[in-house]
């Protein structure tokens, strides 16, 4: 048996006692804030945020990217033009948000 091994068993003989605690643990629980009022505030922040981040896309993109023409395009199957690809890369990330939102567990 190496002293490794000693340790380790020593070790974990002391973790198994109890210890006492005099509801430390309570008063500790009990000092802590609550939880959010709002549980939709995360989800608003984010959809927000992407939302947001979309629009200033729109603003900021270069004169001959027009979104909205992209989209138009898109709908009347004009083929994948570079407004429409910027539509779509939106749209991709608007989706992503939301998958992030639905897997969340909190």
């Amino acid at each position: 048996m190496n002293v490794d091994d000693k340790l380790d068993r020593i070790l974990r003989a002391d973790a198994r006692q109890s210890i006492e605690e005099d509801g430390f643990t309570a008063r500790v629980m009990g000092a802590l804030p609550a939880r959010a009022p709002h549980p939709w505030l995360k989800s608003a922040l984010v959809l927000g945020s992407a939302a947001l981040g979309s629009a200033l896309a729109v603003l900021l993109a270069p004169a001959q990217i027009n979104v909205v023409q992209g989209f138009l395009d898109l709908a009347l199957m004009r083929g994948l033009t570079l407004p429409g690809a910027a539509g779509l890369g939106m749209a991709a990330a608007l989706l992503v948000s939301a998958i992030v939102l639905v897997a969340d567990t909190d």
